[in-house]
């Protein structure tokens, strides 16, 4: 009943895409009041919900003209394979949508995309997903009913996921697709085709979990490393597209070790990371193609003294650096923590690793702000500042990023 109703506000709010507020106001009210139901997380739900949300942001970052109405077909064969991933019964249902979510993005990129070398981020991302899930369709078929797993098999089942998520040593298709994606396109890539590593994981672990316990030490040392890594490769970075892409792989790279742990604070903290980091990282991608429609520029070296000439575009980037580093009140904060603590329970020799990935992934936040924001142009603009629908826009992407953390009170308090 609740999936028809939600199919329901998607069709009014569909229907007119200007959005009505009231219909934003009660979908907003369902997503914090079930985020955490009787007790128990209601994962598909959270995760349904995220994606239309998301959704709703893209079409209110389109200038919808003749040309791109298309986008409308996009956009709803989009959910239904969303819908498809996160309401399946069957591991085959589910890795048909799982696959068939990768062709809107693919579609965007190649339709929407802004240089020609999309055609090989497409390649490349058609690639990766598409080669590394192959094994998980020959698991499913073949070792379903398998009762000795070796390190083989729990590859079989999880590379698919490491790659979507994607994990250190097989990311190098995100940034690329970043890069060359419309400011739409990284929206949904960041806020939830990136989640369907981490939920197809959660929904492996619930049949297979005790195997894969056993045989994923390898892969949360790899991770955390990685992310560390990557953490200091931000620093070198000077497309600005290219260091929020490489953040996000730091921040699910945080996600996986966590998550791998099998604790039970660590799947509370995967939760509050993924719907978070889903808020945050669009957010900031949304905010860099507004500003680059004005710059025409995503070099951090050229983009200088935005303070001064757009005070409310910096006001945005203020506040969705603030959260990308997990200043309180986001909800990035309760995940991480959950998450750190989760890691070093596993193994507390990893103290200083995790100790140094928490203070450069904050770094890195503050370096691309205060690069972009301070400073002097060489030339002096006028650019044209945020209007009410692009400051709207914003806003729906930081209230719930921050307005959740009431939902966790709630949970405390019960």
């Amino acid at each position: 009943m609740l999936e028809v109703l939600m199919g329901m506000l998607f069709i009014v709010v569909l229907s007119s895409w200007l959005l009505n507020m009231n219909c934003l106001v009660m979908f907003f009210m369902i997503l914090m009041f079930k985020f955490y139901d009787n007790g128990e997380y209601n994962i598909k739900l959270i995760m349904f919900l995220l994606s239309i949300w998301l959704v709703i942001m893209m079409m209110m970052s389109v200038e919808f003209n003749l040309k791109t109405y298309d986008l409308l077909l996009v956009f709803v064969m989009l959910l239904i394979s969303l819908f498809l991933t996160f309401y399946s019964e069957t591991m085959f249902i589910f890795y048909l949508g799982f696959e068939m979510s990768v062709i809107p993005v693919l579609l965007i990129i190649y339709g929407w995309g802004y240089q020609p070398d999309r055609l090989d981020a497409g390649f490349y991302m058609m690639l990766y997903t598409v080669f590394f899930s192959l094994p998980l369709l020959l698991g499913i078929f073949y070792f379903e009913n398998l009762q000795n797993w070796s390190i083989i098999v729990v590859c079989l089942y999880l590379m698919a996921f490491l790659v979507k998520l994607p994990m250190f040593g097989l990311h190098f298709w995100l940034p690329r697709a970043h890069v060359e994606a419309p400011v739409f396109g990284s929206m949904i890539l960041a806020g939830v085709m990136l989640k369907l590593g981490g939920y197809g994981i959660m929904k492996i672990s619930l049949l297979k979990g005790d195997y894969i316990y056993l045989n994923v030490q390898m892969i949360i040392t790899i991770s955390i490393l990685g992310g560390l890594w990557l953490s200091w490769k931000c620093f070198i970075q000077s497309d600005m597209k290219m260091l929020v892409a490489y953040s996000s792989v730091v921040h699910m790279s945080l996600v996986l070790a966590g998550l791998l742990t099998f604790r039970e604070m660590a799947l509370a903290g995967t939760m509050y990371m993924m719907i978070g980091h889903g808020l945050c990282s669009s957010g900031l991608f949304c905010v860099l193609g507004l500003t680059y429609n004005r710059t025409l520029t995503r070099s951090i070296y050229l983009n200088k003294g935005i303070l001064s000439l757009m005070p409310i575009c910096s006001m945005w980037w203020f506040f969705f650096c603030s959260s990308n580093l997990s200043f309180p009140p986001c909800l990035n904060l309760f995940g991480e923590i959950l998450l750190f603590t989760s890691i070093l329970s596993w193994n507390i020799h990893l103290y200083m690793i995790m100790l140094m990935m928490g203070v450069f992934s904050s770094m890195y936040s503050i370096y691309l702000y205060a690069f972009t924001q301070q400073g002097q142009m060489s030339n002096f603009f006028c650019f044209k500042n945020f209007n009410l629908n692009e400051s709207l826009l914003m806003m729906l992407h930081w209230l719930p990023l921050n307005y959740l953390m009431l939902d966790l009170l709630l949970m405390i308090l019960y």
